[in-house]
């Protein structure tokens, strides 16, 4: 698993490299072709920094297995890569005008709903594997506290609503 893992991070580091090249002409160029492929400079940008972040993010899961001279599972390996790959992915689409419809919409909208999903599952997969169980306590303990400030201001916000509505 191991050659695997930094395989992949290469080939997403490799991409984010590669994207400097339309985001520099869309930055720099007024009249280029990358402007007219690449329609939302912001998304592009985003697209070019994930795949960056994404390989580092393996390149630490390698590390991981190497300090602790074990493989991860298949089951976390897999959609580990996939979601690495895949998440920026869904920005370069964002990039681009060929989202609204056709096979492209319809990949896109495959993208949005499982990418970052298996992400989220292979990092908790790692953090059960590798955290002590002191950390663990501590990163449910913290999402906790994220659900129940979410939820306090949703509350807040639909009390509010409703108080508006009735001023009205």
């Amino acid at each position: 698993m191991t050659i695997l893992l930094l395989q992949w991070g290469l080939f997403s580091f490799m991409i984010g490299i590669v994207l400097s090249l339309p985001l520099a002409a869309v930055y720099y160029q007024k009249d280029s072709l990358a402007r007219k492929i690449f329609t939302n400079a912001r998304k592009l940008k985003s697209a070019h920094l994930d795949y960056f972040m994404q390989a580092f993010a393996v390149g630490v899961v390698f590390l991981l297995e190497f300090a602790t001279k074990t493989e991860l599972p298949l089951y976390v390996v897999i959609p580990l890569i996939y979601g690495t790959i895949m998440n920026p992915t869904i920005f370069l689409m964002e990039a681009t005008p060929y989202i609204r419809s056709g096979t492209t919409r319809v990949v896109y909208q495959l993208l949005k709903g499982t990418s970052p999903v298996s992400l989220l599952f292979a990092w908790f997969a790692i953090a059960y594997l590798y955290l002590p169980l002191f950390l663990k306590i501590s990163l449910l303990v913290i999402i906790a506290i994220g659900f129940i400030m979410f939820g306090y201001h949703y509350l807040q916000a639909k009390k509010q609503g409703k108080d508006h509505q009735t001023a009205l």
